[in-house]
């Protein structure tokens, strides 16, 4: 009998450890998903070869994304003057020492004030600008420092597009001239990387979503950087469902005047199955692609 006890006592031992092995790699298998990546592949390093790294810079209020492949990168607006000194200091540690692209969304200080502090810092070969003027010091500024640049200034130009190895930039905004909301000028960016894609927005409004949506741009992307800073002048239904993105970035200020993020737009997001980052809870949030997934940091 007490044979018996002992071999029933071993039994149960033995089933309680292949119980707590089982728990354990499961509770691994959810670790690894969880901090690798949207689907569950192997992820890649940040700057991996033939990975691009995208960098939604914390900025406060603002907007600057910087983005990465190989020995290249492209820079999409430059936060305002409060945070210049720390958008150059940041791109200085992801060891950007030359930047290919600059695309300035639109005139607002909030997304070009920084970017003469870039232009001082890092050659810059081209830039990429909407058709607008605006009448302050800031945008000013910026266009004087570019003239004293050896600069390719160009007009962004919807469907036109530009390639840095196997990453396609394609303009898919502003698509006519005339807004009275200077926000529908923003420079809107289609970037994609094998099977994946990113959707940059800057500021544009409904007005110009529309737009887009009816020029049957290609817009679907796994990545939106949401238009307006979370505004609810923007991301309108339709245009969410074009996109149909996994992830949504939103830019914002903690605590900002404008009550950025607005909460039509997080409920729209959210009833979508939406995840969503903003810098405001996140700081700056960084995502990589090697062509087949995301994985976010």
């Amino acid at each position: 009998m007490a044979a018996k006890g002992k071999k029933r006592r071993g039994i149960k031992k033995r089933k309680y450890i292949l119980f707590l092995v089982l728990c354990l790699c499961a509770a691994l298998a959810a670790w690894q998903i969880g901090l690798t990546d949207l689907h569950g592949d192997t992820p890649v390093s940040v700057g991996a070869e033939n990975s691009v790294t995208v960098h939604f810079i914390d900025v406060g209020q603002g907007d600057t994304t910087l983005i990465q492949m190989n020995n290249s990168s492209v820079l999409i607006d430059g936060g305002d003057r409060r945070t210049a000194s720390s958008v150059v200091q940041y791109l200085k540690d992801a060891e950007v020492d030359r930047i290919d692209y600059m695309i300035t969304t639109h005139p607002h200080a909030d997304h070009i004030s920084g970017l003469v502090n870039v232009l001082d810092a890092f050659k810059v070969d081209t830039v990429i600008m909407p058709k607008v003027s605006h009448n302050t010091q800031t945008f000013k500024r910026l266009l004087d420092n570019i003239e004293t640049k050896t600069v390719t200034l160009q007009e962004s130009v919807p469907g036109n597009s530009f390639n840095i190895g196997e990453t396609v930039f394609t303009i898919v905004a502003p698509n006519s001239t005339g807004y009275k909301n200077l926000n529908n000028y923003s420079v809107s960016v289609h970037m994609s990387h094998g099977n994946t894609a990113f959707l940059f927005t800057g500021d544009a409004e409904a007005e110009s979503e529309n737009e887009m949506l009816k020029n049957s741009h290609k817009l679907s992307a796994n990545v939106l950087h949401a238009g307006h800073h979370g505004s609810n002048s923007s991301t309108t239904q339709s245009f969410l469902d074009a996109v149909s993105p996994e992830i949504a970035v939103i830019s914002c200020g903690a605590g900002n005047s404008y009550g950025h993020p607005h909460k039509e737009v997080l409920e729209r997001l959210e009833k979508a199955g939406v995840t969503v980052y903003r810098t405001d809870l996140h700081g700056t949030i960084v995502m990589t692609t090697n062509g087949n997934y995301v994985r976010t940091y």
